[in-house]
């Protein structure tokens, strides 16, 4: 049994070169079989490290320069009627773990110690082994025949679901897949600047224009009319100043003078109200939003927007993360969107800010995160565009992973329901 013992755990470590078990019961090492079985006289040169782990109780690991060198690791176990062992493992001493490889001796000689307590069971039993078996050599062959596929069964659902939990422990990223929306990383809004009626429009939502461009413009009738009222204003108060300063009338004269600078100031007011009839483009850029192309001639209020720009190329990317997700971003994560009207491409992306600023819906709360694209941007991408991102924010266990959402449902409902 020693031997086969032996043969398995050497197939089972990786790279071993030399393997063998002495019975030290008498303080001498005796060597009991070996692996490969023609190499027991290369045993010799290690019998010394046989000797170090009789004295220890700790396994002992040895590097000699034998071969171009080797690491040999020795270890003492008891058998199951009390007589003590020493197995020696010999490997190259390139490539080696030898922590890793004495957790498998470990686990390898509890496995001989279930083999021979096996061996060694309850006669009785073992006559009621024979007799079953006798028994069943005597079924159907078609008994015979269910039984086997029955006992495959059995097998291939224990490696499954030792498979399952192997797996369910493995470590992979860790990714969520929040909505997105392209924006213009710089927007600028073009506002009426006092009431009045549009007279033109001269752009399209789409266009791309520059710096200084006239976009539309008021309707500027009124205000030249009153422009011309307070030019004959001005042009009566001097003439009634002129003539008070010759009739001496001093104080009428002053009256009229100030009569005269308040029209002043007021067709200042009027001219500067008049130059911002005309909406120019603050900057170059694309016109994101307004289509006013029907609403001439419609009467527009002070602060309305007319339309908004955005510099081409510029964009930012808004994720809206889910509450349940928002402790796993930081800025500097990582990650993938995909446009849904430029859905052949997927374009990677960095997070920049995390806000604590929240959109409330109902059943749910979203925080803006925002990033931006790394690499080149393709000249399809607008704003306004949205998608989905696939942004890696670590790495847990696969089990954590699909079980983790239903784990923290219970906890909550537990928590509201029990006292």
């Amino acid at each position: 049994m020693l031997n086969d013992w032996l043969k398995t755990v050497c197939l089972m470590l990786s790279k071993v070169k030399l393997a063998a078990v002495f019975d030290v019961s008498k303080g001498m090492p005796d060597m009991l079989c070996c692996w490969p079985q023609d190499q027991g006289g290369a045993v010799s040169p290690l019998v010394a490290q046989v000797d170090l782990a009789i004295t220890s109780d700790n396994p002992v690991i040895s590097y000699l320069s034998i071969d171009e060198g080797v690491c040999v690791i020795t270890k003492k176990f008891t058998g199951p009627d009390d007589q003590t062992f020493v197995v020696l493992i010999c490997f190259p001493d390139s490539g080696v773990s030898p922590k890793y490889q004495l957790s498998l001796i470990d686990w390898s000689l509890v496995w001989y110690r279930l083999l021979v307590k096996n061996a060694h069971s309850d006669p009785v039993a073992s006559s009621a082994s024979i007799a079953s078996d006798a028994k069943a050599s005597e079924r159907t062959p078609i008994l015979l025949w269910i039984g086997d596929k029955l006992r495959a069964f059995r097998v291939s659902l224990l490696i499954a679901l030792c498979f399952l939990m192997l797996c369910l422990f493995l470590p992979v990223d860790h990714s969520i897949k929040p909505p997105v929306v392209v924006e213009g990383r710089i927007q600028r809004s073009i506002t009426i600047p006092v009431d009045g009626v549009i007279k033109t429009i001269d752009v399209q939502a789409g266009d791309i224009i520059n710096a200084g461009q006239l976009i539309a413009s008021l309707d500027d009738a009124e205000i030249r009319l009153q422009l011309d009222q307070l030019k004959n204003d001005v042009a009566v108060a001097e003439k009634q100043h002129r003539q008070a300063l010759a009739q001496l009338k001093y104080a009428e004269a002053q009256q009229f003078s100030l009569q005269g600078d308040i029209a002043n100031i007021d067709m200042q007011l009027l001219q500067q109200k008049l130059s911002r009839l005309a909406l120019r483009a603050p900057i170059t850029g694309q016109i994101i939003s307004g289509d006013m192309g029907r609403a001439m001639g419609s009467v527009v209020k002070q602060g309305q927007v007319l339309f908004e720009m955005a510099p081409v190329g510029q964009y930012r990317i808004v994720f809206e993360v889910d509450e349940a997700d928002i402790r796993y971003v930081s800025k500097g994560n990582t990650g993938e969107i995909l446009l849904t009207g430029l859905g052949n491409r997927a374009y990677p992306v960095v997070l920049d800010t995390v806000s604590s600023v929240f959109t409330a819906q109902p059943g749910q709360r979203f925080y803006r995160v925002e990033g931006h694209i790394e690499g080149d941007i393709s000249k399809d991408i607008r704003p306004g565009m949205k998608g989905v991102a696939d942004l890696i924010v670590g790495r847990k266990r696969l089990g954590e992973i699909l079980f983790g959402p239903l784990m923290h449902w219970l906890r909550l409902k537990s928590w509201q329901w029990l006292p």
